[in-house]
């Protein structure tokens, strides 16, 4: 199996979106009614094997890579910049 490095900066986006694409890449844990019930959200990377080296590094599989650098030009025009190596 192949693997690609991504490395990204998130640059000088505001926290709000940085959240929100920090969500959609990891998954995250919803709660609501002070906690009575709990929701497991799934992100892109939620059931794949992964390696984060670094902050903002992601060795991943290429399958899965298309997802993530989809996602990434998704936010690219907001200051996101990325580099994918094979």
């Amino acid at each position: 199996m192949t693997k690609n490095i991504i490395c990204y900066s998130l640059g000088k986006l505001e926290p709000k979106k940085r959240l929100k694409f920090n969500q959609e890449l990891y998954g995250y844990t919803d709660r609501s009614n002070h906690g009575k019930y709990v929701y497991k959200r799934t992100g892109i990377l939620t059931n794949v094997k992964y390696d984060k080296p670094f902050d903002s590094t992601l060795i991943i599989p290429t399958e899965v890579a298309k997802e993530v650098v989809r996602q990434l030009k998704k936010y690219k025009g907001k200051s996101i910049n990325y580099q994918i190596r094979q």
